[in-house]
């Protein structure tokens, strides 16, 4: 009996030591990968809120320079009605009785008349046009009220994600500590600032947007980078087109908005490579499969081929017009 007593104390010692054993290098990689993955998701959420905060300023902009004029036609405006009112009640007063003592002929009574009648027309469409200009100023108010209280939602959120956005680095940090010894200062890939042969691609701008992605193999994540410290993926792709003249959202699910869609037969260098199911990773296609790309926190600009993530599409970037 005390033999099998001490049997299953032993396996339950067992046991509890296998549940606390620490994680294997092979555990903490796949759980990198997950956070760096979820850490992605993050950081582009952060970009479309920063780009809508963008758009929301600039709207506010606009109404702001359109209200002040309106603020000062109307004052005018008010000011004009008020001096008609002011003459016309005096003018009309004075016609009044010249028609009942001084009648004169009916041509005189009858030019009188159409002179007041001219005077009152005149007032009205000033008072129409005071009413316009206030409701066209009413309306821009109110609309500039809004746009400054969906800004504050807006710098609200972004403060938020912000902090998630360091929270999640800090938790990614401790996790390559414990895998590498070492916290995400890119000590797995040493900065390589060789030049990498350069793909077959026609002469024109698709070549300097690949050859300035090329240039940046080496360089350190960073999340919101648009260089020339650092890159997160939709900012290596933002800084490459801006080369050419080309601006685009530093958003990758937008740059794929902005682009044409491709299929994969008629992929070129200088083409973007869509991946997961929300567009939260894109890179820059290079040709022969592979691709120039940021990956995430902890790594550096590097190429890979397009398969080792899951693609979602593929776009080519073309200049507006008009």
């Amino acid at each position: 009996m005390l033999w099998i007593g001490a049997t299953v104390l032993a396996s339950a010692l067992l046991l509890s030591g296998l549940a606390h054993a620490e994680p294997t290098r092979a555990d903490l990689d796949r759980e990198i990968r997950k956070k760096s993955d979820q850490l992605e998701v993050i950081v582009e959420r952060y970009h479309a809120l920063h780009d809508d905060l963008k758009t929301t300023e600039a709207q506010t902009g606009v109404l702001r320079r359109q209200i002040d004029p309106l603020q000062r036609q109307i004052a005018q405006r008010r000011a004009a009605v008020g001096r008609l009112a002011d003459a016309g009640y005096r003018s009309t007063r004075s016609m009044s009785l010249t028609l009942l003592l001084d009648a004169g002929s009916t041509r005189q009574i009858l030019d009188r008349l159409l002179l007041m009648n001219e005077y009152t027309l005149h007032q009205q469409r000033e008072i129409e046009a005071l009413a316009q200009t206030s409701q066209r100023w009413d309306t821009a108010r109110r609309t500039l009220d809004a746009l400054l209280a969906q800004q504050r939602e807006q710098r609200r959120e972004l403060a938020a994600k912000r902090t998630e956005i360091e929270n999640s680095i800090a938790a990614l940090r401790t996790l390559r500590q414990r895998a590498y010894g070492y916290g995400g200062g890119h000590a797995d890939q040493r900065p390589d600032r060789t030049r990498v042969a350069l793909p077959r691609v026609a002469k024109g701008a698709n070549e300097k947007v690949v050859r300035f992605a090329l240039d940046q193999i080496g360089t350190g994540y960073k999340w919101g980078g648009e260089g020339p410290g650092g890159y997160d993926c939709s900012g290596l792709v933002a800084a490459a087109f801006h080369r050419i003249g080309i601006n685009l959202p530093h958003h990758a699910g937008r740059q794929e908005q902005r682009s044409r869609e491709i299929s994969r037969s008629e992929l070129k260098a200088g083409d973007l490579v869509f991946f997961y199911a929300d567009l939260h990773h894109v890179g820059i296609y290079l040709g022969d499969g592979n691709m120039v790309h940021a990956p995430s926190f902890g790594e550096r600009v590097r190429i890979d081929p397009i398969d080792s993530l899951p693609v979602n599409s593929f776009g080519r970037v073309v200049a507006q017009t008009g």
